[in-house]
């Protein structure tokens, strides 16, 4: 029972999150997205670290033994700065277009974990490049077709920042980083840059910190990182947790159309389900 509530918290906050973000990058400074999500990660973090204490003290000898592992995670950190501005500035035209930034991420993702040496059947394959057929359609005859070149190009950064971070992720987790110490390197970094290029910016830090989207925004987003990583190393399969998150997408796209008028509902929800059963079979 707990292992099902915990699935369902996930699939809401996510949708909270993302929600959330949306409110934000109408009313907000951009920059205050890198400000709030790691202040709040990092507290969330902190918060939790009794009960992962054992976690911290191995990736603390993780990080001593393996500085070039160190220095990519904080490279993440880095990403994370732009994917979270640039995200903001897409998802302030398109709330849909964002969200669709993850079909070609997860497609172009997959083909290159397998150069990478990670084993794909024919049926994983078959769906690896139908997300990137399928993000091809809703580019020219998706909610992303009404847009400017300059969201297109924000779109296609989107999807290559997303591609290096999942590759990364695969890397640094697979040599035995544990998520708690990614989390908390990654987004000390995030914060360390955001105060360096901010630092004069005293109403981006004013908003981030105490604007009530941001402080939503910020919690949910710090909630469903911890919910996810928890509950999949612990006690739900990641394969379950990844089928939750993608789930979300046909909420997502018809709350763009319901909320903020993003083409016709029907149109939405086809792309989402469409996205979510591509999506499928790179999981189960």
């Amino acid at each position: 029972m707990f292992a099902h509530f915990l699935l369902l918290l996930l699939f809401l906050l996510t949708i909270a999150h993302l929600v959330t973000l949306k409110i934000c990058s109408v009313r907000l400074d951009h920059r205050t997205a890198p400000v709030f999500v790691s202040l709040w990660v990092l507290a969330g973090l902190a918060a939790t670290a009794p009960a992962f204490m054992p976690l911290w003290a191995e990736g603390y000898a993780f990080l001593l033994a393996h500085p070039v592992m160190a220095a990519l995670a904080a490279g993440k950190g880095v990403m994370l700065y732009v994917l979270l501005v640039v995200s903001q500035q897409l998802m302030q035209i398109s709330l849909s277009s964002r969200h669709y930034v993850t079909p070609l991420a997860v497609g172009i993702l997959s083909v290159s974990n397998a150069f990478l040496g990670e084993q794909l059947s024919a049926g994983q394959w078959a769906s690896a490049l139908g997300l990137c057929a399928l993000a091809a359609a809703f580019f020219f005859k998706g909610h992303l077709a009404d847009l400017d070149r300059r969201s297109r190009i924000h779109y296609a950064t989107l999807v290559g920042i997303s591609v290096l971070l999942g590759s990364l992720d695969h890397v640094l987790l697979s040599k035995g980083m544990n998520w708690c110490t990614l989390l908390a390197v990654s987004h000390i970094v995030l914060l360390l840059l955001a105060i360096v290029l901010l630092h004069r910016q005293a109403a981006v830090w004013k908003t981030a910190l105490f604007a009530l989207p941001a402080v939503l925004a910020g919690l949910t987003y710090a909630a469903t990182e911890l919910v996810k990583f928890y509950q999949q190393v612990t006690i739900n399969p990641v394969t379950a947790v990844v089928t939750v998150q993608a789930s979300t997408k046909p909420v997502i796209m018809l709350l763009a159309a319901l909320v903020w008028k993003e083409r016709t509902a029907r149109e939405q929800l086809v792309w989402g389900v469409l996205a979510l059963l591509v999506m499928l079979p790179l999981f189960l």
